[in-house]
């Protein structure tokens, strides 16, 4: 058996895949916001939806783009609009208890109470 050496030679250099290290280089304008409005969302819609609209303005200013903001927008949004509507529907259940019982019509407050410390 006859072996046939051959030679092995490289075409191109090999290029080491370089990995960015953490530090203040890599975060951009308006993302702890975003971190920080996302959080939010879950529990004050409001100023939730402000700081997410602020860290997406100033991150879109930057050229990045801020996905934790654009969800606490949304989040924060969604839940402001099924608190009004559950507001409404609770309006709504009231209005029609109250009309089923006849309403503040026969209510008197407390004239028939008496005087005041005189009460037993």
């Amino acid at each position: 058996m006859a072996s046939e050496a051959k030679e092995v030679t490289a075409k191109a250099p090999v290029a080491k895949a370089e990995v960015p290290a953490l530090s203040a280089t890599n975060e951009y304008p308006g993302q702890t916001m975003g971190i920080v409005a996302l959080v939010l969302a879950f529990f004050t819609q409001i100023p939730a939806l402000v700081l997410g609209i602020i860290a997406w303005i100033w991150s879109n200013k930057a050229g990045e783009n801020n996905v934790p903001a654009k969800v606490a927008v949304a989040v924060s949004s969604v839940l402001i609009v099924l608190g009004v509507l559950a507001v409404i529907g609770w309006i709504l259940v009231v209005a029609t208890t109250l009309q089923d019982f006849g309403g503040f019509e026969g209510f008197r407050g407390f004239e028939d109470m008496g005087r005041p410390g005189l009460r037993s």
